[in-house]
């Protein structure tokens, strides 16, 4: 008689990293959702918030495995940290993969899934697609919550590449972007820059593409995280940083030519546009982030 086979699964170590500067609106949140849909550990360095933001951090790594590291230089080696970062969530923590998030983003796993459930001891690069959630304007206006928002881009705009500091009147969110990865550590080489891709030593054997996570962004939450963001990125300029996204070189130019305010009726949907891209399918109505969101703050 054959003996019973007993497959025995080995569980993932799931950390995270984030590269912050003032995120307080957001940060206590993002790490408490992550942590509520399966990430194990946290990576957080901050980059010389002056907002509470590090204070806020030091506070949940009293309850949460969280590695904080200060590095206030005004500089911006986004691809070399977040790669330190890794590592460092290899060592501290033993992590078997990384996500490299920013704080305006969500990874929302699928109905009745978790984060971990496509981590695997073979894998290398997993690629998950992300998606721009907008904020209606009069709820913008109002100071309304940015996770209680529903209105997903689900039909972006192929918006001509290279155009969005020249082209100012293209609504920059309606436009496609690129997605992001989770990383496993054994084997990995480097984070690029804005965590869109990764060098794995056997990445191009294994690579995969997520049928279960979205990566959901808001990139707008308020007025003042958003002008307060953008002179950050004005400061980085002027440093001399070359390495930057081409919606923040637009978003610093726009506010300093006082078009700040045109260009944030573009980024939000005021009423009488709402219909017009919900006809056209650019945009659909997605309540499962808020909803994912909320249950897990309400959990936290």
């Amino acid at each position: 008689m054959i003996g019973r086979f007993t497959r025995t699964v080995i569980s993932m170590h799931l950390s995270m990293n984030l590269l912050i500067k003032n995120e307080a609106d957001i940060i206590a949140e993002n790490i408490q959702v992550h942590a509520a849909l399966g990430v194990d550990s946290f990576v957080v360095m901050d980059n010389g918030s002056t907002d509470g933001t590090l204070e806020i951090v030091r506070a949940l790594a009293n309850t949460l495995p969280i590695t904080v590291i200060e590095r206030p230089t005004l500089d911006y080696q986004q691809s070399n940290w977040k790669t330190e970062m890794a590592k460092i969530a290899r060592k501290d923590f033993g992590a078997d993969w990384t996500i490299a998030n920013d704080a305006d983003e969500f990874w929302i796993p699928s109905p009745g899934c978790n984060l971990k459930d496509e981590l695997t001891r073979t894998g290398s690069i997993i690629h998950c697609q992300r998606k721009n959630i907008l904020f209606e304007r009069e709820a913008f206006d109002s100071g309304a919550d940015f996770f209680t928002q529903n209105l997903c881009v689900s039909s972006p705009i192929n918006y001509r590449k290279g155009g969005e500091v020249e082209e100012i009147e293209r609504s920059i969110m309606l436009g496609n972007i690129h997605g992001k990865v989770i990383v496993r550590s054994h084997g990995m080489l480097r984070i690029k820059g804005g965590n869109h891709r990764a060098w794995h030593a056997w990445g191009w054997l294994n690579q995969k593409q997520s049928e279960k996570i979205t990566v959901y962004h808001y990139p707008i939450r308020s007025r003042e995280s958003f002008v307060a963001n953008i002179e950050n990125r004005s400061a980085l300029l002027k440093k001399g940083v070359s390495k930057m996204g081409n919606h923040y070189r637009r978003w610093v130019k726009l506010h300093d030519s006082g078009q700040l305010e045109q260009e944030i009726d573009r980024l939000t949907v005021p009423k009488a546009r709402k219909s017009t891209l919900l006809d056209l399918g650019i945009i659909c109505e997605d309540p499962h982030p808020t909803k994912v969101i909320t249950q897990a703050l309400n959990a936290s």
